[in-house]
């Protein structure tokens, strides 16, 4: 046979003659062999040095063969040997016995030597192609735990440098807003030009927007960098999007809630609360910078199958080109203009990955005959999970 296969084999019964047969014909097959008239001499023998396979009788006094076979798979060091039982018991139950113990492989006497020899070379084969498998699995997970610690390296490096970049950019960005703020409190008192008041509602709207771009960044970093440092509590879903619609009507903005059926406004999902805050006024603003005074927007709360609920804000005002679509909730990838220029920011896409936090989901499309739909879906909580 092929040397590569040839390995260490462990004999154990108490016939002398078995033995000694077996022995001359595996040595012959170019295996190396140690022979052993009882159970517990074998199993000593195993942990001083492990063989690569063993033949075991079933008929033994003191110690029969099941019993050996079971010390070998408690034992963690020998557990893993593969055992062929080789007996004159053909009765089917002592075969099952024999495998329930944790044999590999059963051979009946009177023994064929063709048909030993070649569950030998195939149990060897099996077990040196299994040790490989595990060296290489070894391998492969070393490489993912040093992966991974390096890519933990590099993103609280990348947490830090965006910490780090928040906090020089808040404050010299403060001290200008300060400067501007003072100004326009000069112009309130009436000791400036009153045209450099005109100037007021774009300042301020630029001002939100900077203070908020670089916080929806710093939320983004944080999710993407570490997820697991959120924690999540049982929301009532139809409590935070009337809070949420709530905070635009103070700002004048006419937004109709709907929660149909009404069960669903008892209806919680699994979520950190402030952070579920966040997209969904995220969303609605999405719909709001899409709409004139004149054109309204809805928001209603809904069960869906498979144990979801949504919340769909909805529009009928402009729409959306279909190119804007598919990539809406990607980092940059809204195109469209709002009017006066700028776009949606890091809202949809801070949603997104708030929703997928939370095992949800969102998604944008255009009415059918106008406006747009925003939606975000969430798994149901139910106590019992």
């Amino acid at each position: 046979m092929s040397a590569s296969f040839a390995g260490l084999v462990m004999l154990v019964d108490d016939e002398s003659q078995n033995l000694e047969v077996l022995e001359q014909m595996l040595m012959a097959d170019s295996h190396k062999v140690l022979a052993f008239p009882r159970g517990d001499l074998a199993l000593k023998a195993a942990e001083a040095a492990p063989p690569d396979l063993v033949l075991l009788d079933i008929r033994m006094p003191e110690m029969d063969g099941y019993e050996v076979c079971m010390r070998f798979k408690e034992n963690e060091r020998l557990s893993g040997i593969p055992i062929i039982f080789l007996s004159a018991l053909a009765d089917p139950e002592d075969k099952v016995r024999a495998f329930e113990a944790g044999g590999v492989d059963y051979v009946t006497k009177p023994l064929s030597e063709v048909e030993v020899l070649a569950r030998v070379r195939t149990q060897l084969a099996l077990s040196r192609y299994r040790l490989q498998l595990e060296d290489v699995v070894r391998e492969r997970s070393a490489q993912l735990a040093e992966a991974h610690r390096r890519l933990s390296v590099w993103d609280k490096a990348k947490s830090e440098w965006l910490n780090r970049l928040s906090h020089e950019m808040r404050t010299p960005l403060q001290g200008i807003l300060c400067v501007a703020d003072l100004l326009f409190d000069c112009v309130d008192d009436g000791t400036a030009m009153e045209s450099l008041a005109e100037l007021r509602p774009g300042y301020e709207l630029s001002r939100a927007r900077m203070l908020k771009l670089i916080e929806d960044s710093m939320l983004l970093s944080e999710i993407d960098v570490a997820d697991e440092r959120f924690g999540v509590e049982s929301v009532t879903l139809a409590q935070v999007a009337s809070e949420v619609v709530a905070d635009q009507r103070l700002l004048q903005r006419d937004v109709c809630l709907c929660v149909s059926p009404p069960a669903a406004g008892d209806v919680c999902v699994l979520a950190d609360r402030s952070l579920l805050t966040r997209a969904l006024r995220d969303l609605l603003h999405v719909a709001m910078c899409c709409v004139r005074s004149d054109e309204t927007i809805s928001v209603e709360v809904s069960l869906l199958d498979d144990g979801e609920v949504a919340v769909t804000v909805a529009t009928n005002g402009r729409r959306l080109p279909s190119d804007d679509l598919h990539t809406f909730f990607d980092v940059g990838g809204q195109r469209t203009l709002l009017t006066g220029g700028g776009d949606f920011g890091l809202g949809p896409a801070l949603a997104k990955r708030i929703a997928e936090l939370f095992c949800g989901r969102v998604s944008v499309s255009n009415g059918e005959q106008a406006g747009i739909v925003v939606q975000i879906v969430l798994p149901i909580f139910f106590e019992d999970d």
